[in-house]
């Protein structure tokens, strides 16, 4: 409880929470559209793809990072929000893309990885094959797109820098 003195209240800050939503579906607020994206693969062949399977139990390896959101482990979770079956962690995805990235564009050596922007674009399922490709644009920019095994872009939009 905050302590009185005379007319003063001494107030003390237990935590900050910061957090954001995602509505699928929603939109329509108005105001100007974004910029069309920046970040869009040219019309040849890339200069690198990488192949990786998740396993099926993935979702509830990553879970031990600390987001525990029912909807990557509780199928009936998942359901009441539209998923046939649990979905991966987003930032799961985005780090088998930053792997393939990693391997083929870092030699393994994380003080060459410098940033990485992308747009997640659809869900990945736990035991779906991502396709992470990539097309150079210098040498220190490449143009990033990944893929599951249907074809479907879950990652888009995105571009890394390396050193």
């Amino acid at each position: 409880m905050p302590m009185r003195r005379r007319g003063m209240r001494r107030v003390i800050f237990l935590f900050t929470n910061t957090f954001s939503l995602l509505v699928r579906g929603d939109g329509g607020f108005g105001g100007e559209k974004p910029p069309a994206a920046g970040n869009v693969p040219p019309e040849r062949e890339p200069d690198f793809s990488d192949e990786m399977t998740i396993s099926k139990n993935q979702n509830l390896i990553y879970r031990l990072s600390g987001d525990i959101n029912p909807l990557h482990v509780d199928p009936d979770f998942a359901k009441m929000a539209g998923y046939d079956r649990c979905i991966l962690h987003g930032l799961c995805t985005y780090g088998f893309a930053g792997r393939a990235i990693m391997r083929n564009l870092c030699n393994n050596d994380p003080k060459r990885f410098k940033s990485f922007e992308v747009r997640f674009s659809n869900v990945v399922f736990p035991g779906d094959t991502l396709i992470t490709e990539g097309w150079k644009v210098s040498d220190e920019r490449y143009i990033i797109q990944t893929k599951n095994q249907d074809g479907k872009v879950v990652l888009s939009n995105a571009a890394v820098e390396i050193r």
